[in-house]
């Protein structure tokens, strides 16, 4: 009989519990909606994951490029040779001596544990277990106990609510206090069991500068080991805010966005110069260009159609902090408090404040 059925019936501990006590070897598809997520088991121990709905920004190149451990360029590279031999592209840098076992593995492992995370945080869900064949990693060790993923990942949920209660955005920029400042007077070095390996690492990418988001980028370590040694940083005294950064636009769009409006602008400008260098030669295009005139018609903008716009930008700022956090917010406030709308943008034309609601299936209901 096939291990198949619902989320409802069945919690992700139990499947996955089942599984590794019973030494299967194969893959566990969990569905919500359009969302997809396949744990990759051998003889009872996890090897591999993939989640459908994640951003081009978790892959794993995206990750080593964004912590500058790799350029663009080795990654294309790294590609090219992935596309002629099928290998994993973790396996391929090791080959490309670009990255050590553990490094690849510390990011690997991260991205097991957080996809698991969000598997707990649906709630429904249809889910089918499929005996196969699997292949693992051959050059990294990476096989890991359910169990001691699952306690992984079960101490984040306990944890993340008062961590996410200390640090609401992913913008917030933190420095050291200096040492002169502090009452206990102790380092990074003297905290011993208070701050781990990866608190260390945190501590020294917090320069005045980085957002959080751009620490989680540098560190290989992961959101939520990222968010819980700055939350103990400060609870310490080492570290402490300074302000928000508001995102760029290229943090909003996303980077390929950004990339292909940044090719648009640059056939923009070729254009332009091109327009100049042929009025140069034919002066008489010049005054055509200029003395020609089309008339503006006078044309008031709906106000249905200006309530539209208003809707799609309140949308997209929800699609955004779903991006960041993996769920939607419970309270349209809290794109406020993110930083990614400003107060004003809450309210339609005649005052009227929006409000919201997310359907079962993952729909969104906005309404004045």
């Amino acid at each position: 009989m096939a291990l198949q059925g619902d989320l409802r019936d069945f919690s992700i501990t139990e499947i996955v519990q089942l599984i590794g006590q019973q030494f299967k070897t194969g893959v566990l598809n969990v569905q919500h909606g359009r969302k997809k997520v396949e744990i990759y088991f051998v003889d009872g121990m996890i090897v591999h994951v993939f989640s459908s709905y994640r951003a081009k920004k978790d892959l794993l190149g995206e990750i080593l490029v964004n912590a500058q451990v790799i350029t663009q360029g080795q990654l294309d590279q790294a590609l090219k040779v992935q596309e002629e031999t099928l290998q994993y592209l973790g396996e391929i840098l090791i080959d490309m001596q670009l990255l050590k076992k553990e490094e690849v593995l510390r990011v690997i492992q991260n991205q097991i544990y957080e996809t698991i995370y969000d598997l707990f945080r649906w709630g429904e869900g249809n889910f089918r277990f499929d005996l196969r064949l699997v292949e693992k990693y051959r050059r990294i060790p990476l096989e890991l106990s359910p169990e001691n993923a699952l306690l992984n990942v079960l101490g984040m949920l306990d944890e993340w609510p008062e961590i996410e209660n200390k640090i609401s955005s992913p913008y917030i920029v933190f420095e050291k206090v200096p040492a002169e400042e502090m009452e206990d007077g102790y380092d990074i070095a003297e905290l011993g069991e208070k701050i781990s390996a990866e608190g260390e690492v945190v501590h020294g990418l917090v320069d005045g500068k980085l957002t959080v988001q751009e620490i989680v980028d540098r560190s290989l370590s992961g959101k939520f080991n990222v968010y819980d040694s700055l939350v103990k940083l400060g609870d310490a005294g080492l570290i402490r805010r300074i302000g928000i950064e508001r995102p760029g636009f290229r943090d909003l769009v996303g980077g390929k966005t950004f990339r292909n409006f940044s090719l648009i602008l640059r056939f923009g400008v070729l254009f332009a110069i091109l327009f100049l260098l042929i009025i140069s030669f034919k002066p008489f295009l010049k005054d055509v260009v200029i003395n020609s005139r089309i008339e503006k018609p006078e044309v008031n903008l709906p106000r249905a159609y200006s309530g539209n716009l208003h809707r799609t930008k309140i949308m997209r700022a929800l699609e955004i902090y779903l991006m960041e956090r993996g769920e939607y917010p419970e309270d349209l406030k809290q794109l406020v408090s993110s930083g990614i709308l400003a107060d004003w943008d809450l309210f339609s034309e005649d005052g009227q404040p929006y409000r919201y609601k997310v359907n079962g299936d993952a729909r969104i209901s906005l309404s004045p």
